[in-house]
């Protein structure tokens, strides 16, 4: 599927309601041409703005939480099991205005330290434990069919050689 049919796939809902456009715009022109394309890639580099923006703003969030419960985490838990004691213990939460603090109970966890050694324990002590991954290599199958005009029999099939519309 290329860029066109892509973006032909986007329904009426996806678009936007009212895109600035002049009224009876079409593409006649070099000048109408190029202001579409000027509008695509200023669209593109938006998004790339915006997903910069948003991955510094989450950052940013997970480095105040980190700060909040380092120096208030404690003592929130404190003020959280004298205030479920002071209310006789049947319940296991707080509720506050802006959210809730408790406790809930959690089975036992495994925490691998040495990955490599368990995987080296597990092989020798119980193999199913053990899960082994099949990947093909594309690049690799390319290559093979490049070089010796060989092509699976199945499972495959070729896209003719064609022209990929693209706008940069």
């Amino acid at each position: 599927m290329n860029e066109l049919t892509e973006l032909t796939a986007i329904t009426n809902d996806e678009l936007i309601a009212d895109p600035p456009v002049p009224e009876g715009f079409h593409v006649h022109d070099e000048a109408s041409a190029n202001w579409v394309v000027r509008k695509i890639t200023e669209a593109r580099a938006y998004a790339r703005n915006v997903a910069e923006f948003a991955a510094r703003e989450k950052n940013r969030a997970q480095r105040e939480e980190a700060f909040f419960m380092f120096r208030y985490g404690a003592e929130l838990l404190d003020y959280a099991r004298r205030k479920i004691a002071a209310q006789g213990g049947r319940r296991k939460s707080v509720n506050l205005p802006a959210g809730v603090v408790g406790f809930r109970h959690e089975g036992p966890k495994l925490l691998v330290d040495d990955e490599a050694a368990v995987i080296a324990w597990a092989k020798q002590h119980n193999p199913e434990l053990v899960k082994t991954i099949e990947n093909l290599s594309k690049s690799a199958l390319n290559q093979h069919m490049e070089e010796t005009g060989e092509v699976p029999d199945v499972g495959i099939r070729i896209e003719p050689a064609g022209e990929k519309f693209y706008i940069r």
